[in-house]
């Protein structure tokens, strides 16, 4: 009996000191564990920060964009507008110099520049 006595003791401290290997074991695997976690949270916390970086500077760019549209329409008016403008003061100086060559082609302008260099002598 006292070898039985001294095996179950014998077991019991063997059983003890697996059960203290696996608790090392646990506490090894759960500190792994709980510094993957902390790698993935920093990790994630740096992609999130980084993907809304991204999102602002598109909308950014989205807005910038925009503007750019809409002053790209303002001066596209504007230079419509100035083309007309143009035009219309173009046919204006036709308009202006047919009469004066009118004018100057006319029997009254050539008397009266002759009569001018007549009185001048």
């Amino acid at each position: 009996m006292a070898e039985t006595l001294n095996e179950q003791e014998q077991l019991i401290a063997d059983l003890l000191e697996e059960a203290h290997g696996l608790r090392m074991k646990y506490e090894e695997f759960s500190l792994y564990t709980e510094s993957k976690v902390a790698e993935f949270v920093i990790a994630r916390k740096a992609l999130t920060e980084e993907r809304d970086h991204a999102v602002h500077h598109r909308g950014l760019a989205e807005l910038d964009l925009e503007v750019l549209r809409r002053r790209q329409e303002q001066l596209h008016q504007q230079l419509v507008a100035t083309n007309a403008s143009i035009a219309k003061l173009v046919k204006q100086r036709d308009r202006a110099r047919e009469r004066v060559v009118a004018l100057e082609a006319s029997r009254a302008v050539r008397f009266a520049v002759r009569l001018r260099k007549l009185l001048r002598r």
